[in-house]
């Protein structure tokens, strides 16, 4: 008795996820709002924010970079 019960709830499990598998992305897909195609304007500044090199690399640097010499081969 106690097989049968699993094999059904198992397999109503396996039909409820092959379900969403199939169903999901069509009803996300008819959720999704129309997008509002509006132009935005950008404001370019000239003026370049100053780099504080503490806070990029706030430990230092470990040691010298690594370099791997390229031939045509």
């Amino acid at each position: 008795m106690n097989t049968i019960m699993r094999k059904s709830i198992l397999g109503i499990a396996g039909l409820a996820f092959a379900g969403g598998i199939a169903g999901g992305p069509i009803a996300a897909h008819a959720a999704t709002p129309a997008v509002d195609a509006k132009p935005v304007a950008v404001v370019q500044s000239d003026k370049k924010p100053a780099v504080d090199t503490a806070k990029l690399i706030p430990h230092g640097t470990q040691g010298t970079q690594s370099h791997i010499a390229l031939d045509d081969e």
